[in-house]
């Protein structure tokens, strides 16, 4: 296998991979988090991680295949664009970039298009509330009362 094309995959599976794990971060650490740690996150969310990732590889694929992804700009009226697809299969950095790209916009359409949504794996939904009951508001304004 041509070693410069093993190159460029692996500059486009560190930036999909970068994204994946800024997504991880506020997934675990956010507002409304779907795992309490990280080795949960994986646990609870390796299928649509998985999904997202072949998804993604195939529109990277689809870079070295001239007919492809030329014949898709020009279907998206974006035929002067047909150039990004040669700087992409040539230089790392910018399939690290097109790779960390490439998954934000994947994770954006399966959440949002609806036939997409409706027919991929989705995230989990945020884990319970960690909220106080009333019984430990109680103990914890008696405790300070003391």
């Amino acid at each position: 296998m041509n070693t410069h094309l093993i190159w460029l995959w692996f500059w486009y599976s560190v930036g999909m991979g970068l994204y994946m794990l800024k997504r991880m971060y506020f997934l675990v650490t956010g507002p409304n988090p779907v795992a309490n740690n990280y080795k949960q996150f994986w646990q609870r969310c390796w299928v649509p991680l998985l999904i997202r990732a072949a998804i993604d590889s195939a529109i990277f694929w689809m870079c070295f295949t001239p007919q492809l992804l030329p014949a898709a700009l020009n279907y998206l009226g974006w035929s002067n664009f047909g150039w990004v697809a040669s700087v992409i299969t040539q230089f790392g950095p910018c399939a690290f970039f097109f790779g960390h790209t490439v998954d934000s916009i994947v994770d954006l359409a399966v959440t949002k298009i609806p036939f997409l949504n409706g027919f991929l794996p989705q995230m989990p939904a945020p884990l319970p509330s960690k909220s106080p009951t009333n019984l430990q508001v109680a103990a914890q304004q008696a405790a300070n009362k003391e």
